[in-house]
């Protein structure tokens, strides 16, 4: 079952995520030691990403990571590693530790089992916090409806635990590496973050269907061991 959590104002959902973020990281450190957090890209995260990075708790004990990234250089707009180091592990959170999803592949399922033994090494499972975005085609991740049969079920059904798969969704102009579903549901918390009446109208056809290839999100939202919260605003924070 999701908790739909809903805001008029993105200003308003951000600082309850930053909030609600500080207290599950800060309960990780208490309980056991180290806390685990997955972010996503996209436009929302940066002004969550910077007021997050200011919270004063002992970042040295937080390892960050993502969801998935575009197969593209570091220093790409379009990498969300930069946008992470950029906008995250600034301020207080320098001290985080961050693990990437990228190698020196040309390819990104050329990297599928150094990334997944990478995650497997030097992440705590289950993970503490997932945080998503959703796309108006019901992607997450990078788990599309519109990738070719074969990458959305390495995605969605990875055979052999691999954490990580390749994707090339016909509406991406790169290729890109995403979690697989089972990954991301290995975590105590999610939290899927969407703003404006279009992403809403998308949720309500996820929520309320069926086939998980048809909208990816689905496997997220149609499970009952991971709780998953739905943050949604009528618009973007200001920020």
């Amino acid at each position: 079952m999701t908790n739909e959590r809903t805001f008029k104002s993105g200003d308003d959902m951000l600082a309850s995520m930053v909030a609600q973020t500080v207290e599950r990281l800060e309960f990780a450190i208490a309980e056991r030691g180290r806390a685990t957090i997955s972010v996503a890209g996209g436009r929302f995260p940066k002004p969550f990403f910077q007021a997050l990075s200011k919270a004063k708790l002992d970042w040295s004990k937080v390892t960050i990571t993502l969801g998935d990234d575009r197969w593209v250089g570091l220093d790409d707009d379009q990498s969300n590693e930069k946008l992470v180091k950029d906008n995250l592990l600034i301020n207080e959170a320098a001290a985080a530790t961050f693990v990437s999803l990228k190698t020196a592949d040309e390819n990104p399922e050329d990297a599928i089992s150094t990334v997944t033994n990478r995650l497997k090494n030097d992440l705590s499972w289950p993970m503490d916090i997932v945080y998503l975005g959703m796309g108006d085609d019901g992607h997450t991740a990078s788990l599309f409806p519109s990738s070719t049969p074969d990458d959305l079920k390495r995605g969605l059904y990875p055979e052999n635990g691999e954490l990580v798969a390749a994707a090339r969704p016909t509406v991406s102009p790169v290729p890109r590496i995403s979690m697989t579903l089972p990954a991301l549901l290995n975590a105590r918390y999610i939290g899927i973050h969407i703003t404006g009446s279009s992403k809403w109208s998308t949720y309500e056809t996820a929520k309320n269907g069926s086939v998980i290839e048809d909208m990816p999100v689905r496997g997220l939202l149609q499970q009952n061991d991971v709780p998953v919260d739905l943050w949604w605003s009528a618009e973007n924070p200001k920020g």
